[in-house]
């Protein structure tokens, strides 16, 4: 079970190290309209994060045994869904373009928040992200502290590394490194999310 924890864990720092939309969202945030609008808009981020996880525990939660049909085909759709993805990030070969910081009026922690938390709440991914991650967590039975403890840490880890990215995307070394290190993140995203969907996929055609 600690193995399983410890994938999870990783695969989901990993997809925060790729930068997405809420990356493209903090950096504009932090460059505009300071670090306290951009700690606003990490905050909301991580609500909409967490708000997603209790989401899809209430789902899982209302499907059947975890040894009927329906819960077969949703592991074998959440591992085909990571392979998919998994696949799309091994093979990109992106450039990362960030814009420099320019003189704005100074936003407050307020209305970046709300940002974050509508950003974040409106994006479609989110939620099948997790999907995958807590059904192969409710696969393995974890009690319920576990989850509890799974969704805590993933909160947590959003809102650290987010109020930690603006500051460091703030130094120009930071950002020649990120813009060089690109596709290697891309790749290591790509194949923790290829081995997670691999291993819930084989187990879903296992008990099938």
């Amino acid at each position: 079970m600690l193995a399983l924890f410890l994938l999870v864990a990783s695969t989901h720092f990993a997809a925060l190290l790729s930068p997405g939309p809420d990356f493209f969202l903090l950096l504009r945030a932090g460059l505009v309209k300071g670090l306290r609008h951009a700690d606003g808009c990490a905050a909301g981020i991580a609500l909409a994060n967490l708000l997603s996880m209790l989401l899809v525990l209430l789902a899982l939660g209302l499907l059947p045994s975890a040894g009927g049909p329906l819960w077969h085909a949703l592991q074998l759709a959440g591992g085909a869904y990571f392979v998919w993805i998994g696949v799309q990030a091994l093979l990109a070969r992106r450039e990362l373009a960030l814009p420099e910081a320019e003189a704005g009026v100074p936003g407050a922690w307020r209305q970046g928040f709300s940002e974050g938390l509508l950003a974040s709440s409106l994006n479609p991914k989110l939620p099948i992200f997790y999907a995958g991650l807590f059904g192969v967590l409710r696969h393995t039975a974890m009690p319920g502290w576990g989850l509890a403890l799974s969704m805590a840490w993933m909160t947590a880890v959003v809102l650290i590394w987010d109020m930690a990215l603006v500051r460091l995307l703030g130094h120009p070394r930071w950002r020649a490194w990120l813009q060089r290190r690109v596709r290697a993140l891309d790749r290591l995203c790509g194949a923790l999310l290829l081995a997670l969907g691999i291993s819930l996929a084989v187990g879903a055609l296992a008990l099938s």
